[in-house]
């Protein structure tokens, strides 16, 4: 059964429930009104009864015409009070009915006893026979009303015993609702714990030995619900993790044998490719030196053509090299003084070129953690970088420093060398690529490739913003970057 379903019945049986509970209750108040009822009748008919005993004795003492005439009003007001009376139980209806014929007779004698005190009252008075008459019926009348007293007094009696009983129903009634919600309190908590929530924490016990790397274990819940849907699902999503972990971890193991071949070949490439390359170059040199006066300006010129060439292309397998040794070095995260390794390539710069006057402003105090080798050289390249287009400015200034946006700490170096067309930009950090022309700004467009990979290996991002002829702005940041200073937004302004 769905746990909707269970839980759609659940819900259909508690209100059913409540339903009857409060039917229950509705009946029992019903019971206790109508008992009530009855009983201001039964107290009223014994008041009025009461009334009528002592207009009797009135009559008695006086026979008066007034107390004949309250008699007989008192005494319709009895009937009609008894004729109203509706009583459902059998023993209350008796009483009624014994009720209703005493007072016919009770009606009947004070009819002869007010018939003979009329005709006393005429030219010949009662004699003595008359008057034992008289007092025959009176006393009969009185033990007729007090047994209607009585009669009434049981049905008041009857009365408040069925009140009683009404309302012991009602106490019985909440105590058997009471029941029943907790009866269906202890069945949802049980269906709960047995349904949902032990399955819930096989489940959950199931997700810790998966993370734990625990790929065969079996979640056993064959609960046909939702959960056991649930069950299903993930036993079938664990064998599906467990072949495609399987398939990576062959691909892992091939990629490595293939990163292994690849490195041989890249050495056994580089290696082979040198030694033709110095071959080149060293024979054009001999060439020069020893055969110079008997070539033309034409023949030393492409001699030094292909020196030249030589030379770029072992430079570029130099950058290869370091491109592919970026990308497969072990990180070693430190703390890095990222100031004191930018003013170490300024001053080297420098020494290589003393003839140039190049501002350095670098920002004192700049640390981050990452590895130290590789981010030495992620700045040689930027710094070259800058220190390369910086070359024809007639005041050139290279800046290192860092700022803060949206609670994040951004590096940054920049130059207010030539800077490029930002619509180019998405090709600026790709191998071989480059913006400028090779005669204008000699380089092998790997420089930046490997910034770019360094600050990927750290998980942080590399961009740049410029425009041309008025420099380049190269900013980066790294998973966690802490320390710098707020700066302008385009720091090569």
């Amino acid at each position: 059964m769905k746990i909707g379903t269970k839980e759609r019945f659940v819900t259909g049986t508690g209100l059913a429930i409540i339903a009857l509970i409060a039917a229950m209750i509705w009946w029992t108040y019903s019971e206790v009104e109508d008992a009530n009822r009855q009983r201001r009748v039964t107290t009223e008919i014994g008041h009025e009864l009461t009334e009528l005993r002592l207009l009797t004795f009135e009559y008695n003492l006086h026979h008066n015409e007034r107390a004949r005439v309250q008699w007989t009003a008192v005494s319709d007001h009895v009937d009609q009070l008894i004729a109203d009376a509706r009583f459902r139980r059998p023993a209350q209806s008796k009483i009624l009915a014994d009720l209703r014929g005493k007072r016919a007779i009770g009606l009947r004698l004070f009819t002869e006893i007010t018939a003979a005190e009329l005709a006393g009252r005429g030219d010949v008075p009662l004699d003595e026979a008359g008057r034992r008459h008289e007092a025959q019926l009176l006393s009969q009348l009185m033990v007729y009303q007090q047994e209607n007293f009585a009669d009434a007094q049981r049905l008041t009696d009857l009365a408040t015993q069925r009140i009683m009983d009404a309302e012991w129903q009602v106490m019985i009634a909440i105590l058997a609702g009471l029941a029943l919600i907790a009866s269906i309190i202890v069945a949802t908590s049980w269906f709960l714990r047995r349904g949902v929530l032990m399955p819930i924490a096989q489940l959950q016990q199931a997700t810790r030995h998966v993370a734990a790397g625990n790929w065969n274990f079996v979640l056993d819940i064959r609960a046909k619900d939702e959960i056991g849907e649930l069950s299903k699902n993930f036993g079938t999503m664990t064998q599906s993790l467990q072949a495609s972990f399987a398939q990576v971890e062959r691909s892992n193991q091939d990629l490595a044998a293939l990163n292994r071949e690849l490195e041989a070949f890249s050495y056994s490439v580089s290696h082979d490719l040198r030694g033709p390359l110095r071959s080149m170059d060293g024979f054009s040199l001999v060439l020069i030196e020893d055969y110079g006066d008997k070539l033309d300006e034409e023949g030393k010129d492409a001699l030094q053509r292909i020196r030249a060439a030589s030379q770029r292309m072992g430079n570029l397998i130099d950058d290869l090299l370091r491109l592919s040794q970026v990308t497969r070095a072990e990180l070693n995260v430190t703390r890095v003084d990222l100031s004191a390794i930018a003013q170490d390539i300024a001053d080297t710069l420098d020494r290589e070129q003393p003839d140039r006057s190049t501002k350095w402003e670098i920002q004192p105090g700049l640390s981050l953690h990452a590895d130290l080798a590789l981010t030495r050289i992620a700045m040689q390249n930027l710094l070259q970088n800058a220190w390369k287009f910086t070359g024809r400015s007639g005041q050139p200034v290279i800046r290192v420093g860092a700022l803060e946006r949206d609670s994040k700490t951004i590096f940054f170096v920049a130059d207010n060398g030539v800077g490029f067309d930002m619509a180019h930009a998405a090709n600026l950090f790709g191998a071989f690529q480059r913006l400028h022309h090779v005669e204008d700004f000699p380089g092998t467009g790997i420089g930046l490739a490997i910034v770019q990979r360094i600050i990927r290996r750290h998980d942080g991002k590399l961009w740049a913003e410029a425009k041309e002829g008025e420099g380049a702005t190269f900013f980066f940041t790294l998973k966690e970057s802490k320390n710098g200073s707020n700066e302008q937004d385009h720091p090569a302004g």
